[in-house]
């Protein structure tokens, strides 16, 4: 600590002289700026100012206004020598460290031992001998942030002039620069050490984040550099990643079994800013969260949620930004699995719908490394997605879910459709469309429709599988139709349509419908609207005529034309309705298919 030994130069009348006031307040400041910490200010300068003035004693208060009391925690008093920590304070009522505080200026006692508005403080300099009394409100506060006054007293009672009042004003002022600089040093060391900690927290995280095996231990590191009560949702495993130490407030029976609310707001956070708060609400109860979005190269593969009430601290979010590329990092490692074993299956579904089957036992092998058995009865599931594309996080929960409801399940994006290869051997698949369903509705896009596959016995039929399929999803397009597409939705008609191989069904439209049909021109519309109307009205002449707006004979003139030039017999009923049913066929092709 500085000497404070110094000679007061007096004038004749025993006050310091003006030069002497300034020289003083450059030794207080010198003195003052070698100080450490705000203590050792305080305690140089309650001395100092008794070492370089007429004053004879020296204190700073605080006013505690929740315990309504008023406390000195620094005092300079060479005549009672008195310990302040058994100290409790005087009723700040009683004390005239409120007053000062309120008004924020000055306050000279001139006989505090004779005056009555604060009988505490007049007790006081009864007791330890002081009378002429001034006291400063200081600008900075203690380290508990309550407001402190600093104050100096004399043993007599003597005038205090303008000049004196500036002197300790001036000294006052010194202080609070040296307490706010001390204070900026302080927050620097601080931050410095938080930023060592970070580092090294997220380079002892890091360590660990490719060993699958340290999840645990991964998440204490995380909790080092993650405020209370976080977790992190892994969408492309549906794991879910928290210290069971500090587990986040929201009801988790382990870290692999995540509620599916966690995971569908993971996936609702793509594209969102980090630190946007949103609503959770999990198992029936809305808790409020902070949500920051994971990427690995670009791709959305999960979600950290920070439970708390306050918003990050600027130390939090570098912290917290540390901790994100730890996690993501040790996403990585499931993260391309997911997308080899979505490589391997979308090769093996190209082989199997292509017929390219040369090599049985590679394609065996490769359904067994995807978990799944080619042999057995199979059933094709087709998601036609408005956009034609799915995220990885969205395609990851869609086969997941498929997994849980069907059992072994395989998937791939394929020419715009999401394809799922469901294992069906247990017979269950058509009984769990809904409640499969029911687990991804809120991911699916406005009008997704999907449909599901007859039993297929043998990957020999995948290929018309899929094309009965995609011909099912075509007709519910032009129906408008989504969600499971089934006969009693779009009809049985149309479903059938669309299981015939359209191959097969243009030979059959062009062996049965006469010419004259295919065109575009007035006469071929007058002779499908002829035939048309006469086999509708059962061919009963004189109602085909009413209905056309024509006489009778003009009609049965139109049908002979029609017979003569094209073959046709309408007096065969049998080649009547193959006749209707070759038109319908035409007509329900031409309103699903270009």
């Amino acid at each position: 600590m500085p000497c404070l030994g110094l000679e007061l130069a007096l004038s004749r009348s025993g006050k310091l002289s003006l030069a002497n006031h300034f020289r003083n307040i450059s030794s207080l400041a010198r003195f003052i700026d070698e100080s450490q910490d705000a203590e050792e200010t305080y305690l140089l300068l309650t001395r100092g100012v008794c070492a370089h003035s007429q004053w004879d004693m020296s204190s700073i208060q605080v006013l505690d206004s929740v315990a309504g009391l008023a406390i000195p925690i620094v005092r300079h008093d060479p005549f009672n020598q008195s310990d302040l920590s058994n100290f409790p304070g005087w009723d700040a009522r009683l004390s005239p460290v409120g007053k000062v505080l309120e008004e924020g200026r000055p306050l000279i006692l001139q006989d505090a031992a004779a005056q009555d508005e604060f009988p505490g403080f007049r007790d006081d300099a009864r007791r330890r001998g002081y009378r002429t009394t001034v006291m400063i409100p200081l600008e900075v506060r203690d380290a508990e942030r309550r407001q402190m006054v600093y104050s100096v007293a004399a043993r007599a009672v003597i005038e205090v002039d303008e000049t004196d009042l500036s002197f300790l004003q001036c000294v006052a002022e010194l202080v609070t620069i040296a307490v706010r600089k001390m204070r900026k040093l302080e927050d620097e060391r601080e931050q410095a050490q938080r930023m060592r900690a970070i580092l090294e927290n997220m380079t002892a995280s890091l360590t660990k984040t490719l060993d699958t095996e340290a999840a645990g231990t991964l998440a204490a590191g995380l909790s080092s550099l993650f405020p209370a009560g976080w977790l992190a949702v892994d969408l492309t495993s549906g794991r879910g990643l928290f210290d069971p130490e500090v587990p986040p407030p929201v009801a988790l029976a382990t870290a692999r079994r995540v509620p599916e609310d966690l995971i569908l707001a993971a996936i609702s956070a793509r594209g969102l800013a980090s630190g946007t708060v949103m609503d959770l609400t999990v198992a029936g109860s809305t808790i409020r969260a902070e949500v920051s979005p994971l990427q690995i190269d670009g791709s959305h593969v999960g979600a950290l949620f920070f439970f708390r009430s306050q918003p990050l601290s600027d130390h939090e979010r570098i912290a917290a930004q540390a901790g994100r590329l730890a996690l993501s990092s040790f996403i990585l490692r499931s993260f391309i699995e997911f997308k080899s074993r979505r490589v391997t299956a979308r090769r093996l579904m190209s082989r199997l719908f292509s017929g390219d089957w040369r090599d049985r036992d590679e394609m065996l092998d490769e359904a067994h490394r995807l978990d799944f058995d080619l042999q057995a009865p199979l059933r094709l599931v087709v998601l036609r997605l408005p956009g034609g594309s799915v995220d990885d996080g969205t395609h990851s929960f869609i086969l997941r879910s498929a997994q849980s409801v069907f059992g072994a399940s395989v998937s791939c994006l394929l020419d715009g459709d999401l394809m799922l290869l469901l294992d069906d051997r247990a017979g269950e698949a058509v009984r769990q469309q809904g409640l499969f369903l029911s687990r991804i509705r809120s991911l699916l896009p406005e009008g997704t429709a999907l449909v599901m596959s007859e039993l297929v016995e043998g990957f020999e039929a995948l290929p018309k599988a899929r094309e009965t399929c995609a011909n099912t999803l075509e007709v519910a397009q032009s129906m408008q139709a989504s969600g499971w597409v089934t006969p009693v939705k779009v009809g049985e008609f149309p479903a059938l349509m669309a299981s015939a191989e359209m191959v097969k069904v243009e030979a059959y439209l062009g062996s049965v419908l006469p010419e004259v049909l295919n065109g575009t021109g007035r006469k071929a519309q007058a002779a499908a609207e002829t035939i048309e109307t006469f086999l509708k009205t059962g061919r009963r002449y004189q109602e085909a005529a009413d209905a056309l707006g024509i006489h009778v004979s003009t009609l049965r003139y139109r049908l002979e034309q029609l017979s003569d030039q094209h073959g046709l017999d309408f007096d065969d009923s049998d080649k009547c309705f193959e006749l209707d049913l070759a038109i319908r066929l035409q007509k329900l092709r031409s309103s699903y298919g270009p």
